[in-house]
């Protein structure tokens, strides 16, 4: 009898470590299916496919862009807005129209038209200038971050963060030709690690130079404007 009873345990622990075996397999499927899941999220320097112009940090969500240009010649100045307020990928995007010799003073605003009341995200990124810098770049702009040989756009910094490194948040734009192309913008946030500051003053010339993944952080928000000189 005690013999049947310990066949009986035997087979059962046979029949029971093939079940255990196809959890496992199944938790790594679902695994896989996370790993897709990041590859897809990794779109730094490319915009966010389905959500460009977002970031997915909760604390840190920017529906909106706002550039306001203020010509040097005395005309009235203007806003053009990058908006996506509802956060669905269907952005509305305004046309920059710039006159050729001019010189604007551009200043930076971003929001988040999710809460209400609105929220500046501005005022957050002027508290945290050594962990943020946007980069300006485009066939046709020329920039710390963009080479072109047919620029119509000439954009420099005219702000800087408390090491003496970049930010955007103020810039210069020279209208140089007549023409039209496209003006990319993308902010980055690059976290201190361990402590410790990681934005370095290379970082638009590795823009330039098509190293856009090496950059530390990721990417709070990459927009693209229409932008005309005439």
């Amino acid at each position: 009898m005690k013999f049947l009873t310990r066949l009986f345990a035997l087979l059962a622990l046979v029949a029971f470590t093939p079940a255990c075996g196809d959890v496992g397999h199944n938790d790594h499927d679902d695994h896989g299916d996370h790993d897709d899941h990041d590859d897809h999220g990794d779109h730094d320097g490319h915009g966010h496919d389905g959500h460009e112009g977002h970031d997915h940090d909760p604390q840190e969500v920017m529906t909106t862009l706002k550039l306001t240009f203020t010509a040097e010649g005395g005309a009235d100045p203007f806003t053009a807005t990058w908006a996506d307020v509802n956060s669905d990928g269907n952005a509305m995007i305004d046309t920059i129209m710039l006159t050729a010799g001019e010189t604007y003073a551009v200043t930076i605003q971003v929001l988040n038209e999710l809460e209400r009341p609105t929220e500046d995200v501005t005022l957050e990124l002027r508290d945290e200038l050594e962990e943020h810098q946007f980069f300006f770049y485009g066939d046709d702009i020329s920039s710390p971050a963009s080479e072109s040989m047919s620029a119509i756009v000439n954009q420099s910094y005219t702000d800087m963060d408390s090491e003496g490194f970049p930010v955007g948040l103020s810039n210069t734009f020279e209208a140089v030709e007549a023409g039209s192309g496209q003006l990319n913008i993308m902010l980055r946030h690059m976290p201190r690690v361990n402590g410790n500051l990681v934005k370095t003053a290379e970082l638009a010339e590795m823009v330039k130079n098509g190293d856009i993944a090496s950059l530390p952080g990721a990417v709070d928000i990459d927009v693209s404007f229409p932008i005309t000189v005439q």
